[in-house]
């Protein structure tokens, strides 16, 4: 048993409470492709009503959803202690701008769109006003990633327009090409993303 060592576990699942369990669940079922694994009542004098453990992947839960009656969405997050985002990786640009193209299509709104130099990232707000990042690595691997982050450039983010780089991937663009060509300027959004909040 090491006992001086630290070990380096790995991040597992984030929990969230909600007032509003079936919508958040309809929610990441829609974005995420999450299923619920087990749904159960609460233990006894516990403060939640029912307890929701749900994955998209091998995992037994990603994400355990806590549902309290009478809990309304925080809408003044930002004048509190809390998690200022929960990320989701994509394997491909073309998995990420498929997605955007998905939701758009289910009416889920796009909160702002990035290009930030180690990734090109999405960003969702659910039902709960919690902020969902949806990203793709624009480097080739893990490894690579980190060492350009720790080299990071002082522009760090380009705001972009998602439909932009749909149709120059559509022209025959590469990953690659559209990264760089995001990162000067030519995917703009032609409108400034309105934040409702202050959450950034």
């Amino acid at each position: 048993m090491n006992t001086e060592i630290t070990i380096h576990p790995t991040l597992q699942h984030c929990g969230l409470t909600t007032g509003d369990l079936d919508g958040m669940l309809e929610w990441y079922g829609k974005v995420l492709g999450i299923a619920v694994n087990k749904r159960v009542p609460a233990l006894p004098g516990s403060p939640f009503k029912t307890v929701a453990f749900a994955s998209n992947d091998q995992v037994n839960h990603r994400l355990s959803f806590f549902e309290t009656t009478n809990l309304p969405p925080d809408r003044d997050k930002d004048r509190h202690a809390r998690v200022q985002h929960i990320a989701f990786e994509y394997d491909t640009l073309d998995d990420l701008l498929g997605t955007y193209v998905r939701l758009k299509n289910l009416g889920i709104p796009l909160l702002w769109a990035a290009d930030q130099f180690i990734q090109t990232a999405l960003y969702y707000e659910d039902p709960d006003g919690n902020i969902i990042e949806l990203n793709v690595n624009n480097f080739t691997n893990d490894w690579t990633v980190t060492e350009q982050l720790k080299n990071l450039p002082s522009r760090m983010h380009v705001n972009i327009d998602p439909e932009k780089m749909i149709a120059a991937r559509k022209a025959g663009a590469s990953a690659w090409d559209i990264h760089e060509r995001a990162l000067a300027g030519e995917f703009d959004p032609t409108a400034s993303y309105e934040l409702h909040t202050t959450r950034w």
